[in-house]
């Protein structure tokens, strides 16, 4: 197999890889803080834009922070 391939598919095996381990530490994040805080319902019930900008503000947080160990 050429070398070009190889490297293709250790990146691309890399990056499935990483995105499952970034989903994974967001959905248990994000459980930690529905059953801690109550987070879905102050989003959806209250409707509580405080509450959905510190739920993004985590899972974008928490993607940024994989993405710059996946880089270094």
């Amino acid at each position: 197999m050429p070398d070009e391939i190889t490297r293709f598919l250790s990146a691309l095996g890399s990056t499935i890889l990483w995105s499952v381990v970034s989903i994974v530490i967001v959905a248990v994040v994000f459980e930690i803080l529905d059953r801690r805080y109550h987070l879905m319902d102050e989003i959806f019930k209250e409707n509580s834009p405080a509450a959905a900008i510190l739920a993004g503000s985590f899972v974008l947080g928490i993607f940024y922070v994989v993405t710059q160990i996946v880089i270094h």
